[in-house]
């Protein structure tokens, strides 16, 4: 159950958070809470659960870390959670982007996620494979933001809020480009990782040309490809 409330973090994990805290419904770290306006309430226990951690060597290690559930803090309430897209690709944006995956080296298609899981890009394997449950145009918009993962994330070098952060916030320009409004998925999406108002300026600030030159990149090629300057066999 406590899986099943934590799809994204890992068995080991899910389970220290269920031995500690098994009605926790969203966990986070101290600071992480006080971004998002919310304290940790006197007194309150933490939990303890296993983060990765980069070594001087630039070998991978892992610490343990403090983190408390919601129902351990009090304050202003969380962004609203994100609104799936709904209706069809009318501007075919998702074939589109199939040609720009190929394009880099990826194979990209429609198949058979976990529950709550829209999308996921394997540098190892080379694939994007994008849940064939969700409405469309919310495919083409994971397509997209899949898509910023693999242009960007390959070695990763940024945290997993940051390749998050850029990867949504490209997402929503390639979609804009094309006359679909992805706000009431993106903005929840990319505030929840980036921690608040603030922690998201100053993650513009430091990922905005990356994002900015990876949207055009995938625009431009997408672009093409739907004005049949380009056709999917020479793709």
């Amino acid at each position: 159950k406590v899986q099943s409330r934590f799809r994204t973090y890992s068995a080991r994990n899910a389970l220290l958070i269920a031995r500690q805290c098994p009605g926790a419904t969203h966990v986070a770290g101290y600071r992480t809470w006080q971004s998002l306006e919310r304290q940790v309430v006197k007194g309150s226990r933490a939990i303890k659960i296993v983060a990765p951690n980069k070594r001087d060597d630039g070998s991978l290690g892992f610490r343990t870390v403090s983190v408390f559930d919601i129902s351990q803090t009090t304050g202003a309430a969380l962004p609203a959670t994100p609104q799936l897209l709904t209706g069809e690709d009318q501007a075919g944006l998702f074939e589109a982007l199939l040609i720009v995956a190929q394009d880099r080296g990826f194979t990209a298609s429609r198949g058979e996620l976990p529950d709550g899981v829209n999308g996921l890009c394997s540098h190892l394997a080379q694939t994007i494979t994008i849940s064939a449950t969700l409405p469309p145009r919310h495919q083409a918009k994971t397509l997209a933001h899949e898509l910023g993962h693999a242009l960007l994330h390959g070695d990763l070098g940024v945290t997993r809020a940051i390749a998050e952060f850029e990867a949504e916030s490209i997402a929503y320009l390639v979609c804009h480009a094309f006359g679909i409004e992805s706000a009431t998925y993106t903005f929840s999406y990319i505030m929840q990782w980036a921690g608040g108002p603030t922690q998201a300026l100053e993650a513009i600030l430091t990922s905005g040309e990356r994002i900015r030159a990876t949207a055009e990149a995938i625009v431009d090629r997408a672009q093409r490809y739907l004005e049949g300057s380009i056709s999917q066999d020479v793709a």
